[in-house]
């Protein structure tokens, strides 16, 4: 036996997750309502009856995928060692530009969803608030967090606290919207969509600054 140690192979993605990932990539290029079954099975080197062996249909690939932006929203507004409050929610801010910038999919689900007063699939409401409310509690756990952050800033200002939801609902409908605008060029030579946040990255900094300062 070698006494060298063995260099530890990446873990191959299970087909159901590459199912997610090349939905999100063609989404990301065509849209969400121009996202087909066929088409992710073609890039998976895979037949469409394989996708239905993990997926019932579209509309399950896009449940797992908004899953997956709820992980996310978990993921933001943690405060880090030595970090201000005001430091954490300007990280946040920043982190989100650049996972929704960098998967283009993610604030196509998100606005779709959005497009249709309680929810584009009343079945699982993902990202729309409705008439009971029942947004994720990854939203609801992400507007207590920054809530919490806000309370922890200089409240000397004569202007109106503002709450954990005043800050979503701006910054993340910011995003959204800016995100939509820039979009606007078509995938590279490797068939990827790139968007370039230099501006968008400004003009969420601004925007921090009216909030914050």
């Amino acid at each position: 036996m070698s006494d060298e140690l063995a260099i530890p192979q990446p873990k191959r993605r299970n087909t159901k997750e590459r199912i997610i990932d090349e939905a999100e990539k063609l989404a990301a290029i065509h849209g969400i309502e121009h996202l087909k079954l066929q088409d992710v099975a073609d890039r998976i080197g895979i037949k469409l009856p394989s996708v239905y062996a993990h997926f019932s249909g579209r509309e399950d690939i896009l449940t797992a995928m908004a899953a997956r932006i709820n992980r996310t929203y978990s993921q933001l507004y943690h405060g880090r060692s030595g970090e201000t409050a005001k430091d954490t929610l300007r990280r946040g801010a920043q982190d989100l530009l650049d996972i929704l910038g960098g998967k283009p999919a993610y604030f196509r689900l998100i606005l779709r969803d959005l497009s249709v007063p309680i929810g584009y699939d009343p079945q699982n409401r993902r990202f729309s608030p409705n008439n009971s409310h029942s947004i994720s509690q990854e939203l609801k756990d992400l507007n207590r967090r920054t809530d919490q952050l806000l309370s922890r800033t200089n409240t000397d200002s004569p202007r109106k606290q503002l709450t954990g939801e005043d800050f979503v609902v701006m910054v993340h409908g910011m995003l959204l919207t800016e995100l939509s605008w820039t979009d606007t060029q078509p995938p590279n030579e490797e068939n990827v969509k790139i968007i370039d946040l230099e501006s968008s990255k400004t003009r969420l900094n601004d925007l921090l600054d009216r909030l914050l300062d």
